[in-house]
């Protein structure tokens, strides 16, 4: 085999570390939240769709009852892609985080730069039960969001990543 047909070699995790999904309930979640930004679209779509439909024309009233239907059906569906593609691991060196829809976004925070964690709740998060983690660091551009993390559980990851920090800098 050449070297474009041989296959890559697979990445293994270091020992101890496991890639950790976000909540189940952050994908309802975002899907909520596209459907409440979208439903202003969907409703001039299907209020204009039914007018001209009312009014004779079929073919224009059916296309904007159709883009309603694929408003709809990308605020539901977008998410569940969204969602898969977020995973995120916490190890001895930092926080590692992999998301992205079209362009993939793989980072890594390394501890000795973290300064702050900070736990944050909407009112739909409250609802759902889940927080966003925003990690600050001594650089802008390696600070970090963490979405989707069980409220119960998010004093446990934030207190884990602290304590690494702590041990980084010799407290």
């Amino acid at each position: 085999m050449d070297a474009l047909t041989e296959p890559s070699p697979v990445v293994a995790e270091p020992p101890g570390v496991s890639r950790q999904p976000l909540d189940p309930r952050v994908r309802t979640l975002w899907q909520v939240v596209a459907l409440l930004a979208t439903s202003p679209l969907v409703l001039a779509l299907l209020v204009g769709g039914l007018i001209v439909l009312v009014t004779g024309d079929p073919g224009p009233g059916a296309g904007l009852v159709a883009g309603a239907v694929v408003v709809v059906g990308l605020a539901v569906g977008i998410p569940v892609i969204r969602h898969r593609r977020w995973s995120w691991a916490l190890t001895d060196e930092g926080l590692e985080l992999a998301h992205g829809v079209l362009v993939r976004t793989e980072s890594a925070i390394p501890t000795f730069r973290v300064q702050q964690v900070d736990v944050r709740q909407g009112p739909i998060e409250r609802a759902f039960g889940l927080v966003t983690l925003t990690i600050t660091t001594a650089s802008a551009g390696s600070d970090g969001t963490l979405p989707g993390i069980d409220a119960t559980g998010a004093d446990e990851v934030r207190r884990r990543i602290l304590q690494r920090v702590a041990v980084d800098d010799g407290v």
